[in-house]
């Protein structure tokens, strides 16, 4: 049941999901070079799917699994598979920040259509914040575009599909249980491409590239569990903004495992997506807090 009044616990939850999430990207971009991006997509999924599904149903039986909230969980399940795709397919041809330069429209999405879709009040604020946060973004990547083509388009329509999948987790936390949810993230991507893969399987993978392709899996259900818990516990306009951490996730590891030291620009843009961040969270706070004092 979602807690609107914990909005740190939420930030918390999405900023270790964050975190978590590059190393999914880097593993796709990797194997991207010798692989077809389809095998990819299916490891991606049915990893996902083997690792957890049969377990959710052991645990929560028949009645637990299907229940009234299916059919959303089913929608969403099919826009994370969607976005995935898109974006997968996007960076076997233009570099990963590129790609996720254009991923991340998906935070002002979000801001914009959960006031319809989920009747949450957006404040100027919010709007602000994310854009700030996309600025940083920009500042960070340095995506550098010479020209915008058909595999730029695919990673702007990841973004999309992406948003909607946020909009979604949110609808469905609301009277859902997390593994529950965080089953149904992959059903329908590992149903999909478990049926179209024998047509597009071409390659064998080394058994380096197997090791590889078993490990999407369970970072997907880690990262994407995180995900699920922070939306239980704040609004989904309030998290937008809390997306651009993934770009300091990606600058982190890239100081950490290839000692790439962040330029002055990009040192600026990190500090635009944190006090984005910090401030909708902080701002969301007192307002939670103040409705709290007046209940009293």
């Amino acid at each position: 049941m979602v807690n609107k009044s914990n909005v740190l616990v939420g930030v918390a939850f999405l900023c270790l999901g964050l975190f978590i999430v590059p190393i999914n990207d880097a593993l796709a971009k990797y194997l991207s070079s010798d692989l077809k991006i389809f095998e990819i997509i299916w490891a991606r999924f049915f990893g996902h799917f083997i690792f957890l599904v049969p377990l959710a149903y052991y645990l929560k039986g028949k009645k637990g699994f299907f229940n009234s909230t299916t059919k959303h969980q089913f929608t969403r399940g099919l826009f994370i598979f969607l976005g995935t795709a898109f974006f997968y397919i996007s960076i076997t041809e233009i570099p990963l920040p590129n790609a996720l330069s254009l991923l991340l429209v998906a935070p002002i999405i979000v801001v914009v259509l959960s006031s319809y879709m989920l009747k949450e009040k957006i404040t100027s604020l919010k709007i602000i914040c994310a854009l700030i946060g996309f600025a940083g973004t920009l500042l960070v990547i340095q995506p550098g575009f010479t020209y915008f083509n058909l595999y730029s388009v695919y990673a702007l329509i990841s973004g999309l599909f992406y948003a909607m999948y946020l909009i979604y987790t949110r609808k469905v936390n609301f009277s859902s249980d997390s593994i529950v949810t965080l089953s149904y993230s992959t059903i329908p991507g590992a149903i999909i491409m478990t049926l179209l893969i024998p047509f597009y399987w071409e390659n064998i993978p080394d058994l380096n590239q197997v090791i590889i392709m078993g490990c999407i899996g369970p970072v997907v259900i880690i990262s994407h569990f995180f995900f699920i818990k922070a939306y239980q516990y704040a609004e989904a306009s309030t998290l937008a903004p809390i997306h651009y951490f993934e770009i300091v996730s990606n600058v982190l590891i890239s100081v950490l495992f290839f000692k790439d030291i962040p330029t002055i620009a990009v040192s600026i843009g990190i500090m635009c997506i944190i006090s984005s961040g910090v401030l909708i969270s902080i701002n969301q706070k007192n307002i939670s807090n103040e409705k709290f004092k007046l209940k009293l």
